[in-house]
């Protein structure tokens, strides 16, 4: 008879026993990965009335893959538009519970008489709220279509991506046995920042661009090959640069969560995170030990009294905090009171470590079972309680949390607001990617190139090349906009108080950029002082004038828009009904202006007003008494008694409205801003030659501006038409740049008349 590999027979017991007992507790409407929990105590070595594991540092390896999987198929869950959309809410809330939490539950174990590093991760696992219990929850009471479970599931997101940040700095702490400094958290702190936005910024530009080029060549098995091969390829990488692999399983599940395919991924890995996921959670139970649970009954009837008390009292502040009523603040902290998978994973990663007691791990398990329990009782309980609480509170302190809530959207400029978080995001990413570049040019390119290949002026091949990587980014960050052009240049036209900070911020973005190219004359070039500095200003001015850079730019940056936001957008517009093409009748606008006699535009040309340039807003058309020009081309001149119909979005609009008071340009607006739509129906009223009509034409492999920048193809010219927009995959672009180059299956929108549809019949184009 061969002979049984013993992992066989104790993965035939671990997943026979949890069969049983998930299917007893689905009887019972209970959450499953409380049935895991019992089938591992069942299994285990502290239950003698049933047959032990014999293998356990293989089930042990098989329980880290588990987590690894369980961090994979939540990264496939996440989704960083609905990150996006939580808003300050989530990340206020999640702010104050987990310091408050991390606070308290190390205080707790201090008190109890614990080390130091037990009472650290005792904080981090008291401060972490299940998803899974919280959904189970919602669904047997059928609350999921109530609206603060929006805030629950909000800080819930928000706390997956702070656990994953845990994880890395309680590692962090670990490794450093003999005391950590303030600056060596914080740098490794900035190394997690540092690798996550490389990661996710590169990531989101190559993971889903290759799932979509090769989806016609996928089938589901090689979809399951591919995804977790990508899985453990960045699990590998993670822990190869000191970081955790659950942190590499998260990355790539968001990842690929915005692949074209996401959703059929998610649907074939998890009967494998399932299987592997029971795993994991049985071995959280072969750990209970109830000779010891009895021993630390005291410690544990603490903790379960300190998660379920301080969960509720510090959710329910920090949503208050956020600015929401004292009803949906009560209501969430009732909600939030239990721990659970990420408990489970840091008692984990503690005891990898060996730096936490072997008594913590069973009794984070009661603990975490217990709230569990508890958790619809709470739920329910949180109505009485809100009643009880109104009239317990005094009726000052209640006005004054109406009045607190009511102004909490108030809080001074919002459009300085916008500006300096697009600003700091962008300089963050831009100055990641530019540091990378560094990195890899100074640490592995220029040794290869000097060391392996021996290859003459090996220094200036490595600058050309850095130069050549680095051009597009430095294109970007010398366009004299301090991050988004809109907003820019409404603060810029509102008053003349915005000028000097708004310099700075683009004196930040030129110092960025110089210190990126003095990298390259001074370290790998070896040229210094004066000459390093003379080049610089010769680089900036050829970077800053280069249309191909731009273009280039461009390109990747529309890519990884595409990816970023396809899959929200294509979902958008299933929801309403499958309908396309109408994006632009709604979110395009018009606008009539008069021309007063004293208008300082008078006399000017269009190329001279550059009103697409400075406003973003496009010239559609020029009437005076005497004629009506379409689409007016850069040599048409503004004369008396003209009246000017603008196109824009109405952020562009406001930016035009803001200079005309500024600028004192004397327009007058006669009517409008009215979307396209109703401007195109109202147009129907003229004789067929004067309507203006929009198109959608698709640049397909015989288009003959296929690969040529929008300036290059002088459309206005060859078409008679003006270029509205353009779609790339479900991503729009409004007024697109003149540098943009067109790529296949673009959706161009061009708006003109009759003379703009005989041309493209003529042309062969529609």
């Amino acid at each position: 008879m061969s002979h049984l590999p013993t992992i066989i027979t104790d993965l035939a017991m671990i997943l026979l026993v949890a069969g049983v007992t998930t299917i007893l507790f689905k009887k019972i409407n209970q959450p499953l990965v409380l049935g895991y929990i019992i089938a591992g105590f069942i299994t285990g070595p502290n239950f003698s009335f049933f047959p032990t594991i014999t293998d356990k540092v293989n089930v042990q390896s098989w329980s880290e893959i588990g987590v690894i999987f369980l961090l994979f198929a939540l990264g496939l869950e996440f989704s960083f538009y609905k990150l996006k959309k939580v808003g300050s809410t989530a990340f206020v809330s999640t702010a104050v519970i987990i310091c408050s939490m991390l606070f308290v539950g190390y205080g707790v174990g201090q008190l109890l008489g614990w080390s130091h590093m037990d009472s650290i991760f005792l904080g981090g696992m008291l401060s972490m709220s299940s998803t899974a219990i919280i959904i189970k929850a919602f669904d047997d009471l059928q609350l999921r279509a109530k609206s603060f479970t929006e805030v629950v599931f909000g800080v819930l997101i928000v706390e997956d991506i702070a656990g994953i940040a845990m994880m890395v700095i309680l590692s962090t702490i670990a490794v450093a046995t003999s005391g950590i400094s303030t600056t060596e958290l914080a740098l490794s702190v900035g190394r997690l920042v540092f690798f996550l936005v490389l990661w996710f910024v590169a990531g989101m530009y190559l993971i889903p661009t290759f799932f979509k080029k090769a989806q016609s060549l996928m089938t589901d098995e090689t979809l399951v090959v591919v995804s977790i091969g990508l899985c453990l390829g960045m699990v590998f990488l993670a822990t190869h640069l000191g970081f955790s692999s659950a942190l590499g399983a998260f990355i790539m599940g968001s990842l690929i969560a915005e692949a074209p395919n996401a959703e059929h991924i998610e649907h074939l890995v998890s009967p494998i995170k399932d299987l592997f996921g029971a795993v994991f959670f049985v071995s959280v139970g072969m750990m209970v030990n109830p000779a010891l649970l009895a021993d630390y009954a005291i410690p544990v009837a603490v903790l379960v009294a300190t998660t379920i008390l301080g969960q509720l009292f510090f959710s329910t502040c920090g949503v208050l905090a956020a600015g929401q009523k004292l009803h949906t603040a009560v209501l969430c902290g009732f909600s939030l009171t239990q721990i659970g998978e990420f408990s489970f994973i840091l008692a984990t990663l503690g005891m990898n470590l060996g730096v936490t007691s072997d008594f913590l791990y069973p009794i984070i398990v009661a603990v975490s079972v217990i709230t569990t329990f508890t958790t619809p009782f709470f739920i329910n309980a949180a109505e009485p309680a809100y009643a009880k609480l109104v009239k317990i509170l005094p009726q000052r302190f209640l006005d004054w949390l109406e009045r607190y809530t009511d102004n909490n959207d108030i809080k001074g400029d919002q459009d300085w607001k916008n500006l300096l978080t697009d600003y700091v995001l962008h300089m963050v990413i831009y100055a990641t990617l530019l540091f990378a570049i560094m990195l890899g040019s100074s640490l592995y390119l220029l040794p290869y190139l000097q060391d392996n290949l021996q290859l003459p002026y090996a220094n200036f091949i490595a600058a050309a090349a850095t130069f050549l990587v680095m051009a597009p980014l430095l294109r970007a960050i010398l366009v004299n906009r301090a991050g988004s052009a809109e907003l820019f240049s409404i603060l810029w036209f509102k008053r003349r108080a915005n000028h000097l900070p708004l310099m700075i911020l683009i004196l930040g973005k030129v110092l960025l950029a110089s210190c990126s190219l003095y990298f390259i004359f001074n370290d790998l070039m070896g040229i210094h002082g004066i000459l390093a500095f003379g080049a610089i200003i010769v680089a900036v001015y050829f970077i800053a004038s280069s249309d191909w850079l731009m273009g280039e730019y461009l390109r990747i940056e529309s890519r990884f828009l595409v990816n970023l936001n396809e899959k929200h957008m294509r979902k958008h517009r299933e929801a309403q009904g499958g309908e396309q093409g109408h994006w632009f009748d709604e979110e395009l606008y018009l606008a009539y202006y008069k021309v007063a006699d004293n208008s300082p535009i008078i006399g000017k040309t269009m190329k001279q007003l550059a009103v697409r340039q400075y406003y973003g807003c496009n010239v559609l058309q020029i009437r005076t008494p005497q004629a009506t020009i379409d689409m007016p081309g850069g040599e048409v001149m503004v004369t008396k008694g003209a009246n000017l119909l603008l196109i824009g979005s109405a952020s562009q609009l406001k930016i035009m409205d803001a200079a005309i008071i500024q600028r004192h340009l004397e327009l007058h607006r006669l009517w409008g801003p009215v979307t396209m739509r109703q401007f195109m129906l109202e147009d129907h009223a003229y004789a067929p030659e004067q309507q203006f009509l929009s198109l959608a034409i698709t640049i397909d492999k015989h288009s003959p501006i296929l690969g040529t920048s929008l300036k290059a193809a002088d459309l206005r010219q060859k078409w008679s038409c003006l270029v509205i927009g353009l779609e790339r995959g479900a991503f729009t672009i409004t007024n697109p740049n003149v540098s943009l180059v067109f790529e296949e299956n673009d959706l161009l929108w061009v708006l003109g008349k009759q003379k703009m549809m005989n041309t493209l019949i003529r042309e062969e184009i529609l």
